[in-house]
């Protein structure tokens, strides 16, 4: 199953579910959870081939992605936001790499940037200058189900970073997790992406780090006889 959190996402929804239905394997199921759209997204969306599910009021990406996990019951849950794509091998790299390890419990890609603005994209660090990054994004990985009843579910006080937060705690839990060079998304930056319409803080991702490092504390003082 993906889940595609969306919000006023009726310009750009089709094409992030037909990038989905496209797989070179066949389609997986697909999830759109309608935040509270004041614009045509639910209907766009149903006439792309995706199932909606429509919420709110106002509830956020990470109260959207939850949404869409309590209404899945498949055994692998990806995401992708409702203005990105997937390129067709996406699938069969998702299930290679499950097949492969069968105690592993996330797989993370890589992300493709791309920008209208290229004087911002060109503001941002890539190692290997093309622009792709291996980060903590819900929209680059794929989890067991049962990952969320281990680690919890997405923090919906967050409206940034709350992909990071989540990574940091099942990292601190020791979860299982397998990066791979392959791209698994591509990650759109234009004027109406969540990101610009409300940027971050360095104070929000700091907040984050400061929890991961209270969190690894507690854990070692309970470790010490």
């Amino acid at each position: 199953m993906v889940v595609v959190p969306a919000r006023n996402a009726a310009s750009t929804i089709a094409a992030t579910v037909g990038s989905l239905l496209a797989q070179s394997v066949g389609p997986p199921q697909v999830l759109v959870v309608d935040d509270a759209s004041d614009d045509d997204t639910a209907a766009v969306a149903r006439a792309a081939g995706a199932v909606v599910l429509l919420d709110g009021p106002g509830l956020g990406p990470g109260g959207a992605r939850n949404v869409g996990i309590a209404a899945t019951e498949t055994p692998l849950i990806a995401f992708c936001d409702a203005d990105d794509l997937w390129p067709p091998q996406r699938l069969v790299m998702d299930l290679a790499g499950f097949a492969q390890d069968p105690d592993l419990e996330v797989l993370l890609g890589c992300t493709r940037f791309v920008a209208d603005d290229q004087a911002f994209l060109q503001r941002l660090h890539f190692p290997l200058g093309e622009p792709i990054a291996s980060i903590p994004h819900f929209g680059a990985a794929t989890m067991r189900r049962e990952v969320f009843a281990r680690v919890g579910m997405v923090d919906e006080q967050l409206r940034h970073f709350e992909d990071y937060e989540w990574f940091q705690r099942a990292r601190d839990l020791g979860v299982r997790l397998q990066t791979h060079g392959g791209i698994s998304q591509t990650h759109r930056l234009h004027s109406g992406s969540w990101s610009r319409i409300h940027p971050s803080r360095p104070s929000d991702l700091i907040a984050i780090l400061h929890r991961s490092l209270q969190r690894r504390r507690s854990t070692d003082g309970a470790r010490q006889p």
